[in-house]
């Protein structure tokens, strides 16, 4: 895997990616505050995998 410098993303293209996560993100937060956790508890266990999954792609440190 080629290790990335910069990340260049259009407007556009960022938008209709995030329209197409954002339903399924909202399932996931509603889903899991229903079996029992904060939504503060999901929010923040959502942030830590997502910097975990950035911090692969771009191998930069992981957040702890």
């Amino acid at each position: 895997m080629e290790e990335l410098h910069s990340i260049t993303i259009s407007d556009e293209r960022l938008d209709d990616c995030r329209d197409v996560v954002e339903p399924d993100l909202q399932d996931l937060i509603r889903t899991t505050i229903a079996s029992g956790f904060s939504a503060e508890e999901v929010l923040i266990a959502i942030s830590e995998l997502v910097a975990e999954d950035f911090a692969a792609v771009v191998k930069t440190p992981r957040v702890h």
